[in-house]
């Protein structure tokens, strides 16, 4: 498929239906910020028996939320990614080892 002088392979994957989701994610993250924007009073956070020394308005501390969330959710992603890799990458030596081995056998044969 071309798009604006660019070549794009879609491999099965609709290129209206991408633009689509990224205005619906953009449109809500807008509506969210939005939101998030009205909320302007001045807070302080309490867990427990701590309170933070501070006060920030409720759309920072939403923020902050929020982004600390992402960056928990990207480091699991990753985790679990690398082990997934790693597990692929033993899984096809054995396979190599095996056919190596199956070959080195058929050959012994003829």
């Amino acid at each position: 498929m071309r798009l604006n002088g660019v070549v794009f392979l879609t491999l099965g994957i609709d290129v209206q239906w991408l633009k689509t989701l990224a205005l619906i994610v953009t449109l809500l993250l807008a509506g969210m910020m939005g939101a998030l924007a009205v909320n302007q009073e001045q807070v302080a956070l309490s867990f427990a028996i701590w309170t933070t020394p501070f006060e920030l308005e409720i759309f920072w501390w939403l923020l902050a939320a929020f982004l600390v969330g992402l960056l928990v959710g990207l480091i699991n992603a990753s985790w679990v990614g690398l082990k997934r890799r790693v597990e692929n990458r033993r899984l096809r030596q054995s396979l190599d080892q095996a056919n190596a081995e199956l070959n080195r056998l058929r050959s012994l044969e003829t």
